[in-house]
């Protein structure tokens, strides 16, 4: 029996380069996590000396990063429907037929594959029924259905496994060892339960791999996913086109060159139209024809020129540049950036600190009494700037709610237009036979479902742009009132500072404070682009605050108030269906426009109340996200002047209960000042990926 080939051999340059990646990833998080012990160290001499700094924040944070990077983990959410060959595909990634991947079985529930010792299936589920151990081939034959069977659940609305929340597989394979983490869903058209949990996943993922099929290109429910989950959400995407080989087999003549060629640039062109707004001007490195059952075949057949033929060791370098140098360098510049503000704050505050050091107990509480009026001052400036953000986000909150009301309200008068788009697989012939009612009312519900989610994603771009342009306005107040905070700061540094040397033997000089102003920027640093972290975007925060509401909207339409809608219309349609019976009965366009009218006519009855019921909930999810942006910009405020206050009241305190050793108390704030600056200087020099 042939040894599977490690597909990583094909990209030996690209997996060199992730594994310096991780490298310096967790040689910063080491850098960081050192830094942080040594200011709290610090921290905790300062207490028995002239006082600690107030850098606990500081402390935690750098923590926070650290752990951050420690986690090492590349997490990749696999995206596609039903028999596009996502198993296929990843069993090639991996080298071994680790999920089930025969022409019929499909897997049934969300899998999270990650690297392990030993071969281990975990079963997690909704309720409060305990994880379950299971063997690999056991999951298997249990956790995987036919897709015809599949196909028949969604119908139904049903999950194959409705109390299962996911399967977590550790395997020792090559590939996961490298921090690669894959979440393979099920298909598209799943639950709404389910659909959150992959939501979930994407929030936190790296990158998604959208798994499509070249001989069924860019269906509409593809489309409709990447236009309701995944567009402007600021989630890199690579496009695995599957199934490329099945190309040439399709044709009459597979021989025939010319026909070949034509055909494949016709299937370029569809993929590159509906692709190409999700590539980012990058459409060559996020788009692959590739052939998973052919490089699965040529991995257990150990053919690695079949295998570079298949599109996927393509693929494989993409990716790995993207997570190596893209990804992961962001994520050491965040932890760089993080290390170097630190370094500043302990500068500024041993530079306040080491002139004030010999000063006499009565002057030193003079000028803290001067300064008093200044800290007022701060506090004013703070509390204007949180006064305006609240006037933003109630005079936002209040437009946006209001702009749902009406946009739902006018939903009538775009209705058939915009419904008979969301419908194009249902049967209105099957309405009139009971046999075949229920699924046609499934269908319906499902047609029901697509048109509100085009609707909501539709008026949720508008929202997007008022809420963005609102945080480009505070954004542009917040420069101005950093600028006066900045103004007060320098007044104070010279109350308490004046014309006195530091020890280190330089002079204060007011006319050289770019140090000093450069640590307030991150005070005022605007929110919405690192909300979520070193490289979240906001677009990604704003989704994962309005989904709550968009669902919930959603649900009750389609849950409730469909319900009563169908019910009613069914009575109106039918009742005029039986008037005309001998004449109608075989027209479908007859029955259509009737199911149409009653439809609409039915549905606006309701949208009054779905305007008025979710306005409330759109407007508080509009008042969180401003509210997250007081919470974080007020907090760094408060900080800082609780810092600088923190500072005087501690030496102060610190005089009062015994005399300080002035020379080896300089020598020692001087010392932390250094060691930290060197670490920093490290990181700079070794914590850069090489091209």
């Amino acid at each position: 029996m042939s040894t599977p080939l490690d597909l990583t051999q094909l990209s030996a340059a690209s997996l060199a380069q992730l594994d310096q990646a991780q490298y310096l990833r967790q040689k910063m998080a080491d850098h960081l996590e050192a830094m942080a012990g040594t200011l709290a160290n610090a921290e905790t001499e300062g207490a028995n000396a002239s006082g600690p700094l107030s850098l606990a924040t500081q402390v935690e944070a750098l923590r926070d990063v650290s752990a951050t990077l420690q986690q090492a983990t590349f997490r990749l959410v696999v995206l596609g429907d039903l028999k596009r060959g996502k198993s296929t595909l990843l069993n090639a990634l991996l080298g071994e037929r680790l999920l089930p991947s025969d022409v019929n079985p499909c897997t049934a529930v969300l899998t999270v594959l990650k690297h392990g010792p030993q071969k281990q299936v975990t079963i997690h589920h909704l309720d409060d029924m305990p994880p379950q151990k299971m063997d690999l081939e056991d999951f298997k034959r249990t956790y995987t259905i036919d897709p015809e069977e599949a196909k028949a659940l969604a119908s139904k609305d049903q999950a194959a496994f409705p109390n299962v929340s996911h399967a977590e597989i550790e395997y020792p394979l090559p590939l996961l060892q490298q921090g690669l983490e894959l979440i393979d869903t099920p298909g598209l058209n799943d639950t709404e339960a389910r659909n959150q949990l992959v939501f979930n996943y994407l929030q936190d993922c790296h990158a998604v791999l959208f798994v499509m099929d070249a001989t069924q290109p860019c269906t509409l429910d593809e489309r409709r996913y990447l236009q309701n989950m995944l567009k402007d959400r600021g989630i890199t995407i690579f496009f695995l086109v599957n199934a490329w080989d099945k190309v040439r087999s399709n044709l009459i003549n597979p021989d025939d060159s010319e026909a070949l060629s034509s055909t494949e640039a016709r299937l370029r062109k569809v993929f590159r139209t509906h692709l190409m707004d999700y590539c980012l001007n990058q459409y060559d490195q996020r788009v692959f024809e590739v052939s998973g059952l052919q490089a699965l075949r040529s991995q257990l057949q150990n053919n690695p020129e079949v295998l570079a033929n298949s599109g996927v060791p393509a693929f494989l370098d993409s990716l790995f540049e993207f997570l190596a140098k893209d990804r992961i360098q962001s994520e050491l510049d965040y932890g760089l950036h993080k290390a170097q503000m630190t370094h500043k704050q302990v500068w500024a505050a041993v530079s306040r600190r080491l002139p004030l050091l010999d000063e006499d107990l009565d002057l030193l509480k003079q000028k803290l009494a001067s300064v008093q009026s200044d800290f007022e001052q701060l506090q004013s400036i703070r509390d204007d700037f949180q006064s305006q953000i609240r006037q933003t986000r109630d005079r936002e909150a209040q437009a946006i709610a209001d702009s749902f009301k009406i946009y739902i309200l006018n939903l009538e008068s775009t209705f058939d237009a915009d419904f008979v788009a969301a419908q194009p697989d249902l049967e209105f012939l099957e309405f009139l036979d009971k046999n075949n009612r229920a699924m046609f009312y499934t269908s319906f519900k499902r047609a029901f479902e697509r048109y509100m989610n085009d609707r909501l994603a539709a008026w949720e771009f508008m929202a997007k742009q008022d809420i963005s342009r609102a945080f480009s306005e505070l954004n542009e107040a917040a420069d101005k009132y950093r600028v006066a905070y900045e103004q007060v700061v320098e007044v104070m540094n010279d109350k308490l500072l004046g014309n006195r040397f530091y020890a280190a033997g330089h002079r204060y000089d007011p006319n050289e404070v770019q140090l000093w102003t450069d640590l307030l920027k991150d005070v005022f640093e605007a929110i919405p682009g690192n909300m979520n972290g070193a490289i979240g975007q906001f677009n990604m925060f704003w989704q994962g605050v309005m989904q709550t509401a968009l669902a919930y909207v959603l649900i009750v339409i389609a849950l409730q108030i469909l319900g009563l809608v169908f019910s009613s219309l069914f009575l109106n349609v039918f009742a005029v269906l039986l008037v005309g019976t001998g004449v109608f009965v075989g027209q479908a366009e007859y029955v259509r426009q009737e199911f149409l009218k009653a439809t609409r006519k039915e549905f606006a009855k309701y949208l009054p109340q779905i305007a008025n019921e979710q306005w409330q909930p759109i407007h508080q999810a509009v008042q969180k996200c401003f509210d997250t942006y007081e919470i974080e910009v007020i907090e760094r405020i408060n900080q800082d002047i609780a810092c600088r206050q923190g500072e005087l009241n501690n030496l102060i305190g610190q005089k009062e209960s015994h005399a300080i050793q002035v020379e080896q108390e300089s020598q020692r704030l001087q010392t932390l000042e250094q060691s930290l600056a060197e670490m920093v200087q490290t990181m700079e020099k070794n914590c850069y990926l090489s091209d």
